[in-house]
């Protein structure tokens, strides 16, 4: 009879143990799922929605002097403004890429926890490497972070250039047309 309780109490110890290490991982899936709200949040705030609009105008801006600029040399300060300006047109497709890429990893990082989560719910697949699995899906979402970090540095420094030059240069391009 002591031998059964024994087995018992072990066998209630165990469960209690798993539902314990089920709620961890519940935690840390949430945790994620919490981190993935804020870098949606943070992407959305920086989205560009104007971005088929500056690229129009950019390019604009930029073929009016390719098409209409005759001198034989050019300024230093101009020559480097232009420059700038050409990189910052440049860049604009890239951070478009970027932007949806962004939006694209969430989406799918937020199936992936949806499944893990199912999957610890009804005990399915490898229990043991539940801890593996959790640790990877981290590494990805640090990695969305990171890719949204890079994009809104990318995104402000590209509309800082875009700002400081823009309207200069525009002006500059619409008198090389009445020349």
């Amino acid at each position: 009879m002591k031998i059964i309780a024994f087995f018992l109490t072990a066998l209630l110890t165990a469960c209690s143990f798993l539902d314990s290490e089920k709620d961890d991982h519940f935690q840390e899936i949430d945790e994620m799922q919490e981190e993935l709200n804020a870098l949606e949040s943070k992407l959305l705030s920086n989205e560009i929605d104007t971005l088929p609009a500056l690229q129009v105008a950019t390019n604009t801006v930029e073929l009016r002097i390719k098409n209409n600029l005759v001198m034989d040399t050019i300024d230093m300060s101009l020559a480097k403004k232009l420059n700038a300006y050409k990189v910052m047109r440049r860049s604009l497709g890239p951070i478009g890429s970027a932007f949806q890429k962004g939006k694209k990893s969430i989406i799918e990082q937020r199936e992936t926890l949806k499944n893990l989560r199912k999957d610890i719910e009804n005990g399915s697949g490898e229990r043991d490497k539940y801890r593996n699995y959790i640790d990877f899906e981290k590494e990805k979402v640090k990695k969305i972070s990171t890719l949204i970090a890079d994009y809104v540095n990318q995104k402000n420094k590209t509309m800082k250039t875009f700002f400081d030059l823009h309207s200069e240069l525009n002006t500059f391009s619409l008198t090389l047309i009445g020349n």
